[in-house]
């Protein structure tokens, strides 16, 4: 099963397809009010008459339930899985830990998906059956009895290979992807 977001996907393109089926058979608007949907069945009776089931179906129209789809695509645009390093199925749009710097929602969580989810038949039951990847965690190197990052920090030490970066090279290093962003941009020359 693909994940939450995924899922939603799939929900979305079969509803396009069989409004793009649908609007294959006639207009893409329909006319408001029904005043003549033919009978499809014993076990549907939808008569020549306007009523509400012939105004409920005239109101789904395959450019209504298209442009419903198109909408929901934008939703899952903004809460699509942010594929950062820490953690990749992060849910982009609920944001960031700006403390620490790391996502801090799984994709699967996200109350917005959510509730667009329960709009496509939702239940608990296929929540429980999707997919939740998540972020693959480094091998744990053999170490001195401490953390890497204070074993390096002290044969860099020993070794006599510490750089100390400049208040400038660190703000560059953090804004550099969001400054390239930005046309006419021009980068400042390394000395």
């Amino acid at each position: 099963m693909p994940d939450l977001h995924g899922w939603i996907t799939q929900q979305i393109d079969r509803r396009e397809n069989l409004a793009e089926r649908a609007a294959h058979y006639g207009r893409r608007d329909w006319p408001q009010p029904a005043t003549a949907v033919v009978d499809v069945g014993d076990s549907w009776p939808i008569t020549t008459e306007a009523g509400p089931i012939a105004e409920h179906i005239s109101d789904n129209d395959p450019a209504t339930v298209l442009r419903r789809c198109a909408a929901d695509r934008k939703v899952l645009a903004v809460h699509a899985p942010a594929g950062g390093t820490w953690n990749p199925y992060a849910c982009d749009g609920c944001g960031i830990d700006s403390e620490y710097g790391h996502e801090v929602l799984h994709t699967n969580d996200c109350e917005t998906l959510l509730a667009l989810a329960e709009g496509y038949g939702l239940t608990p039951e296929i929540l429980a059956t999707l997919d939740r990847p998540e972020p693959e965690r480094p091998e744990p190197r053999a170490s001195l009895g401490m953390p890497d990052a204070i074993a390096e920090s002290f044969a860099s030490f020993w070794m006599g290979s510490i750089r100390v970066e400049s208040p400038q090279e660190k703000a560059l290093k953090i804004l550099d992807p969001e400054l390239k962003k930005i046309p006419g941009y021009v980068p400042v020359a390394k000395d």
